[in-house]
């Protein structure tokens, strides 16, 4: 929400008042950055990231877990880490030299390292959330726990 009012409010600025700020523009992808990269945890604890289900049909819930759990441990954990130790430097760098994104690519001086950090916690993050599905999935299939999902939070009733 925050970025789409962001994003109307420099074209607004742009085509009436003729005013331009490149530091307003370089915010954009940070706001984007963040959404994506800090919302994927909790797309993935939600259970409703996109997953490829062709043997869904066929696998009932023990398949799904073992499937769930094969996918976390030989993709998704694997990329995590690699994502993190390959950001984490070039962050690290720009945090303590100071970098800013008008020695890049734009005009702004806007701390790079922002955008740099969101992408490595964002990583973390979803490794993070990632292990908690590992365990969830384990314990399902070990008999420790009843499903392989979690109980679904109460939802707030609306007015209609």
């Amino acid at each position: 929400m925050a970025n789409a009012v962001l994003i109307a409010g420099n074209a607004l600025s742009r085509k009436f008042l003729g005013v331009a700020s490149s530091q307003m523009y370089d915010v954009q992808p940070h706001f984007f950055a963040a959404a994506v990269f800090l919302m994927a945890a909790y797309t993935l604890q939600r259970d409703e990231h996109v997953r490829i289900d062709v043997f869904s049909g066929f696998l009932g819930e023990r398949g799904l877990a073992w499937l769930d759990l094969g996918g976390i441990c030989l993709v998704l954990l694997p990329l995590c880490v690699v994502a993190v130790w390959v950001t984490w430097p070039d962050f690290l760098h720009s945090y303590l030299t100071g970098e800013t994104r008008g020695s890049r690519e734009s005009l702004s001086e806007f701390p790079a390292w922002i955008m740099k950090a969101t992408i490595t916690l964002g990583f973390l993050s979803l490794g993070a959330q990632a292990v908690a599905e590992a365990i969830r999935c384990v314990a399902f299939l070990v008999g420790a726990s009843p499903s392989r999902r979690p109980a679904a939070a109460p939802q707030a009733d609306t007015l209609a």
